[in-house]
């Protein structure tokens, strides 16, 4: 009887770990206020970075794909409004796996969250990752 239940746990278990995946991204995750905090930039010689945390630069990701950026000026996209996608895309070419990202007016940006910090990058084609927390 123990060897059973062992059996029906182990096989739940399985289910329930094969069954979440870090596809799983819910579309709201991006919405709402984020201040920049910082943009890294990576070169041959190395790699450097702006504090922006005593900015007031704000990008306000709406619901209906509407990115309105406001603050003074950064390395990434000037006062105004955007159009926006989140969500898997061909970061290259379609031979490539799909990756989570973030395309701004068309152009494609990596998107990473992690400790409540959101990462746009760029680095990929030597631009700049800035790095956002929520506002």
């Amino acid at each position: 009887m123990g060897t059973m239940k062992n059996t029906v746990f182990l096989a739940l278990f399985a289910i329930l770990i094969l069954g979440c995946s870090n596809d799983d991204v819910s579309p709201t995750q991006i919405i709402g206020n984020w201040k920049l905090m910082e943009a890294k930039f990576y070169s041959p010689e190395g790699e450097s970075s702006t504090d922006y945390s005593n900015s007031n630069i704000i990008y306000n990701f709406k619901a209906n794909g509407t990115l309105v950026v406001s603050g003074e000026e950064h390395p990434g996209y000037t006062d105004g409004t955007y159009e926006y996608f989140f969500g898997n895309d061909f970061l290259g070419g379609e031979t490539d796996p799909k990756v989570l990202l973030v395309k701004i007016n068309g152009s494609k940006w990596t998107y990473d969250l992690t400790q409540g910090k959101m990462t746009l990058g760029k680095s990929y084609v030597d631009g700049p990752n800035l790095i956002f927390k929520r506002n």
